[in-house]
């Protein structure tokens, strides 16, 4: 038995398929097939149903993945400890970011983080929630930049801001000249809202649906700059967070009453082996000028 078996394993569990694991793990398919039958044959167990189209995980094999994810995370950690010993975020970090932030976030800071942390190669992808804390999970991201969700509660998470949601609507609808807007106000007007996935669409539902306001036939985008080209269409009104909200000809953006948030964190796995880089990096995010600038803007 040897860690490449076991990552042989993974690979199958996850792509459901030993050609496509074989070419994720580079190897070709008669050699990870002959390894992991070797496995099966050292533990005793069968691992994988080879009886149909789509290659399932047994009985035993869900049972024995657990614990081979476990070992693979540590040694994984083991290997980034001896790595960077001397510096917590020295070498690539892979960071998730959220499409509602990613656009808003790292075009003000990513210069300057590069330069305040010069020992990391900070390689950032844009991915949606559930899509991070499943790369979280299997250890193909190391830090994630994501709204405050209740699913975060399995994972290290570090504070970083509260941002004010907005309604962005055309400057020519009647009610763009007023100073803030109840939610209940809305409810005439045709809500332009992300599509499925976005945790940004789960929040701005549920505080629709708290002020009954019906949201089930509105029109879904795949993102805020699709939505607000819509509004300066004046083609209806969309919720925006506070960071997104640039000024723009032809919209208007009004603070809501009663207030409505969202928490911004960092995140990573519980054990992830630099939580003490994920502190520097929180607390150097926290307090950038740039982003308290972003955050404290007038629109007006």
């Amino acid at each position: 038995m040897n860690l490449k078996d076991l990552e042989y394993v993974k690979a199958i569990a996850h792509f459901k398929h030993f050609r496509k694991a074989a070419a994720a793990c580079f190897v070709s398919q008669p050699t990870l097939s002959g390894q992991v039958k070797k496995l099966e044959q050292e533990l005793g167990v069968t691992l994988f149903d080879r009886s149909t189209k789509q290659v399932t995980l047994t009985a035993q094999g869900e049972r024995l993945l657990t614990q081979i994810k476990v070992i693979l995370e540590q040694t994984q950690i083991l290997k980034e400890l001896a790595a960077t010993s001397s510096s917590p975020l020295q070498g690539k970090v892979r960071i998730g970011i959220i499409p509602t932030i990613a656009p808003y976030l790292l075009p003000t800071l990513l210069t300057s983080m590069k330069e305040a942390f010069a020992d990391s190669q900070f390689a950032f992808v844009e991915m949606q929630t559930a899509t991070i804390l499943s790369a979280l999970d299997n250890g193909e991201l190391d830090i994630a930049i994501l709204a405050d969700v209740p699913e975060l509660k399995l994972y290290h998470t570090v504070k970083l801001y509260k941002e004010d949601f907005l309604v962005a609507m055309s400057a020519q609808n009647s009610l763009a000249k007023r100073s803030k807007i109840a939610l209940d106000e809305l409810q005439e007007c045709s809500l332009l809202m992300l599509s499925d996935g976005h945790c940004f669409k789960d929040q701005a539902q549920q505080f629709c649906f708290a002020a009954g306001i019906d949201v089930s036939n509105e029109y879904r985008g795949n993102s805020l700059e699709t939505l607000l080209a819509l509004v300066a269409m004046d083609d209806g009104v969309t919720f925006v967070p506070k960071l997104a909200c640039t000024k723009r000809a032809g919209i208007s953006y009004l603070p809501i009453f009663p207030t409505q948030q969202r928490s911004v964190v960092l995140a990573c796995r519980k054990h992830y082996p630099h939580l003490a880089g994920i502190e520097l990096l929180a607390n150097w995010l926290v307090g950038h000028p740039s982003l308290q600038q972003q955050l404290t803007k007038d629109l007006n």
